[in-house]
């Protein structure tokens, strides 16, 4: 979550030069997309979020939603997020830690020959606290993802597969207390393995880049990804 690491210039006076804080991160995720009747289902998520490798504790972030298939290859969704972020880095910021959203989530899956694509577009309605602030900030924010993902040992992704797997994320901000357009990008890359259809590993390697409100500090977060997947179907053979 971006800061208020540093001071902005004085009017009329030259603009700052930039700040990079880099950090090392670890990522522990867990993402289910659990199929309960019909087109219905329930998205749960949890991400244990550590920072200095796996020292100190860096976030604690919390998503839940319902989901709905339009089609086999469209999938919205809409849902709550609660993030607990602590200071981190070189350049922390002491307050933001609490924030609550709203979200609107829609993934459109296409292939081209052994190449899965994914497209995920999420508009999040944000409300920031920072510590000892009475009232929450309210942004919009929009993100939009796309993933590539590549069976290494099968024809397709599939019970046995290992697949490489690669994405970038963008994210913008807007509204009153929107202090700058650019928030972050997230640039991807690691290896997955599917154990069964409901069931799947990866590791990859993140390269964060975030804005400080203050639109000097920017973060240069390194991480270690690891996510478990876990998407049962419940519904009766009926249904599916």
């Amino acid at each position: 979550m971006a800061g208020h690491g540093a001071r902005g210039s004085q009017p009329g006076s030259p603009a700052p030069a930039r700040v990079w804080d880099p950090n090392r991160n670890v990522w522990l995720c867990y993402f289910s997309d659990a199929r309960v009747y019909r087109r219905w289902g329930l998205h749960t998520e949890f991400q244990y979020r550590r920072t200095n490798g796996l020292r100190d504790p860096q976030q604690y972030f919390y998503r839940t939603g319902v989901n709905y298939s339009a089609s086999d290859d469209v999938l919205l969704t809409a849902g709550y997020t609660y993030l607990l972020s602590l200071p981190y880095g070189d350049y922390p910021d002491p307050g933001r830690t609490g924030e609550r959203r709203i979200y609107e989530k829609v993934e459109i899956n296409q292939s081209a020959g052994r190449l899965a694509l994914a497209h995920r577009y999420i508009q999040d309605q944000r409300w920031l606290r920072s510590e000892g602030q009475a009232k929450f900030d309210f942004q919009h924010r929009s993100r939009y993802r796309l993933q590539l993902k590549f069976p290494l040992n099968r024809p397709k992704i599939e019970a046995g597969a290992l697949y490489a797997l690669a994405s970038d994320e963008i994210f913008v901000s807007y509204g009153h207390n929107a202090p700058s357009f650019f928030n972050q990008n997230r640039l991807y890359g690691g290896l997955g393995y599917r154990f069964t259809k409901a069931l799947a590993l990866e590791a990859s390697y993140l390269n964060q880049v975030v804005s400080h409100d203050d639109n000097i500090v920017y973060e240069d977060n390194r991480t270690v990804q690891v996510s478990l997947s876990f998407n049962p179907d419940f519904r009766p053979a009926s249904q599916r």
